[in-house]
């Protein structure tokens, strides 16, 4: 069964990693030591794939 609430959480955790993307982007551009970020870009960038697969599940499932 499709769950609304499941298609927000998903499109939530895709805005909120691609927010932190961003963030370590301007970052490393304004010249930041990057090196103690790399961790947080690795734990955005699984948020952004944990929220893409929850969308595809969404899509996946049937309507009742």
């Amino acid at each position: 069964m499709r769950s609304k609430w499941n298609l927000i959480a998903s499109v939530c955790q895709i805005l909120v990693g691609l927010a932190a993307i961003a963030a370590f982007i301007v970052i490393a551009v304004n010249g930041e030591n990057i090196g103690k970020w790399i961790v947080t870009l690795i734990l955005a960038v699984g948020y952004v794939a944990v929220g893409i697969r929850g969308l595809l599940d969404y899509r996946s499932q049937k309507k009742e």
